[in-house]
């Protein structure tokens, strides 16, 4: 069954099949710089971001995701909201063919553990490995070659990832690098109950609260 959520004044419909954009996402779309330049939604979803940009005067815009229902429901969502996207199915970066002023990521960089505990992803949609960083590294070390000249990469992460390794990679991959926004998120109940399996490196308690941390990196040359 088909419902309908509000993303920054955009409409989208989504069912219980696929992953509904979230803070993360909101973020993403506000905090990259996209406007008059060509833009890579790299794991799209049902198309959020994608969108956001081709309304909000994105030059050209490309949407890529690996899984078949994601990529309906953006194909339907761009119709919805009268926007031209190019849009393809590719895992990460396996079909993209050209280079693009701005790739924006928003991949899973939740431990599997963690996504499967919390019922976060559902069943079909991609999951991280049980470091939660695999697949953000391997974004991190190709981007390189799917950016033009100057070219930015934003990436997201979490604290359910292995972020030690992730920050190593993209200095490493990158000359700068910069956190665009840094926020510490309250857990869900859902959560919350299952604190005591959690590692206690990929959370803080303040004052009997429990927080995740959601970063958003921004890098070049």
């Amino acid at each position: 069954m088909n419902s309908t959520l509000n993303f920054l004044g955009i409409q989208l419909d989504y069912s219980e099949e696929v992953f509904r954009p979230t803070l993360i996402s909101e973020n993403c779309a506000k905090l990259t710089d996209f406007r008059d330049k060509s833009i890579l939604d790299l794991g799209c979803g049902i198309g959020p971001l994608a969108i956001y940009f081709a309304k909000n005067g994105a030059r050209k815009v490309s949407a890529c995701d690996i899984f078949e229902k994601h990529l309906e429901y953006t194909e339907k969502n761009a119709r919805l909201n009268e926007v031209k996207i190019e849009i393809f199915k590719s895992d990460l970066f396996s079909n993209v063919k050209e280079k693009y002023d701005v790739i924006c990521c928003d991949v899973s960089g939740v431990d599997k553990n963690v996504a499967e505990m919390t019922g976060w992803f559902p069943e079909e949609v991609p999951k991280a490995d049980e470091t939660g960083s695999n697949l953000i590294i391997k974004v991190v070390e190709e981007a390189k070659k799917y950016l033009k000249k100057s070219g930015i990469l934003n990436i997201a992460t979490t604290s359910f990832s292995d972020v030690v390794s992730i920050e190593r990679d993209i200095s490493k991959n990158f000359l700068i690098s910069e956190v665009l926004i840094k926020i510490d998120v309250p857990f869900s109940r859902r959560l919350k109950k299952n604190v005591k399996l959690l590692d206690e490196k990929s959370y803080k308690k303040i004052d009997d609260e429990y927080f995740w941390e959601f970063k958003l990196f921004k890098c070049s040359n």
